[in-house]
């Protein structure tokens, strides 16, 4: 499966818009088509758009100003770039997953607390990707991501999202050789894997807001001990 019919259609919106606040195409002080006029552009929802714009204001590249649209900012090394300079090794890396940990087994929390049933659907669309994937290392990575992202969405916090899509991308682009090493030379690791993922999906269904703290903390430190 090509990466290009794995990313969603918020992800590839972001790319391109990103190609062109790079390309010059929208200028620092340019103001935006609005969110309709995208959705009718790019042919997709609102809510779509809204997340590839949020995406890009977590980067650094545009100011969303409720009620006055959006704003292309002046340019600096945003955020995410300066994550990824320096991003270099497994050291730098497991940082990362600290911070994680710190933010998303309150995220969990909060999940379990305020998720909808169309949450629930998502994550568990996500767990029944999982499985299918077993064998498909980038597909089965896409999908990881994936629910870590529509698990955040289901704590409801306009901050939390984008930010974690930042972390989850990072955290993704160079764990590849690592998750490569010591998940996928057998079954039982993505297997493994798999179950926490569920084990963490239940205890947000319960909506025992402990309980899925306590399975986001095992989780990512069972990923921070394989990395040693």
């Amino acid at each position: 499966m090509s990466e290009f019919r794995l990313k969603k259609g918020s992800e590839l919106i972001q790319e391109h818009l990103l190609e062109q606040l790079r390309g010059g195409i929208y200028m620092p002080g340019d103001k935006l088509p609005s969110v309709e006029a995208l959705a009718q552009q790019y042919a997709v929802g609102r809510s779509t758009i809204r997340e590839a714009l949020s995406a890009l204001k977590a980067m650094g590249w545009l100011d969303i100003r409720h009620g006055g649209g959006t704003f292309v900012r002046k340019y600096e090394q945003t955020p995410s770039e300066q994550l990824q300079g320096w991003l270099t090794d497994v050291e730098s890396v497991k940082s990362l997953i600290e911070v994680r940990k710190m933010i998303e087994v309150g995220s969990a929390g909060l999940a379990a607390k305020r998720r909808t049933s169309a949450d629930l659907q998502a994550m568990a669309a996500c767990l029944h990707r999982m499985e299918k994937h077993l064998e498909d290392e980038e597909a089965s990575q896409h999908d990881d991501f994936l629910f870590h992202v529509r698990l955040a969405e289901a704590s409801h916090n306009e901050v939390l999202i984008p930010m974690l899509q930042m972390f989850h991308q990072k955290c993704a682009e160079h764990m590849g050789e690592t998750r490569r090493m010591w998940l996928f030379g057998e079954r039982s690791s993505t297997t493994q894997l798999l179950e926490e993922h569920r084990r963490i999906y239940e205890a947000i269904d319960a909506q025992d807001d402990k309980l899925a703290s306590h399975r986001m903390l095992e989780h990512l430190s069972k990923i921070e001990a394989r990395l040693d």
